[in-house]
C-alpha cells in the first residue's frame, strides 16, 4: 500500500507505504513507490522512515528522495516514539537531479 497525505501542521505533502514482511527484499516497495510517483506528480513530496529502517530509506533513495534531516515521531507499529529520517523528492523546478 502506498498513500500520500498533506501534513496538518506544516502543509507539506508526504508519502507513506507499508508492505507485508513476507514480501520484503523483493523490490516490491521500490516498484510500488516508483509507480505511485508517476501518478502523484506534485513536488516536493516528503517521506519519513525509522532511522534504523535502512531498507525503507533505501527504497526512497532509489526513487530519487534525498535525506534532508532527522526528527522524532510516534511509530504506531512499534507503539513508541522513535528517531526518524526525513527525505525529500524535489521536482525539476526545485533543482532535482
Amino acid at each position: 500500500n502506498v498513500a500520500a497525505f498533506v501534513d496538518d501542521v506544516f502543509g507539506k505533502q508526504e508519502v507513506t507505504y507499508w508492505i507485508g514482511k513476507e514480501f520484503w527484499g523483493q523490490g516490491i516497495a521500490t516498484r510500488a513507490l516508483s509507480r505511485f510517483l508517476t501518478e502523484v506528480t506534485k513536488r516536493p513530496i516528503y517521506g519519513r522512515a525509522a532511522k534504523d529502517n535502512v531498507a525503507s530509506i533505501r527504497v526512497m533513495e532509489k526513487c530519487g528522495f534525498r535525506v534532508t534531516g532527522e526528527d522524532r515521531g510516534f511509530a504506531n507499529a512499534r507503539g513508541k516514539e522513535i528517531e526518524e529520517v526525513i527525505l525529500e523528492l524535489k521536482g525539476p523546478e526545485e533543482g532535482a537531479p
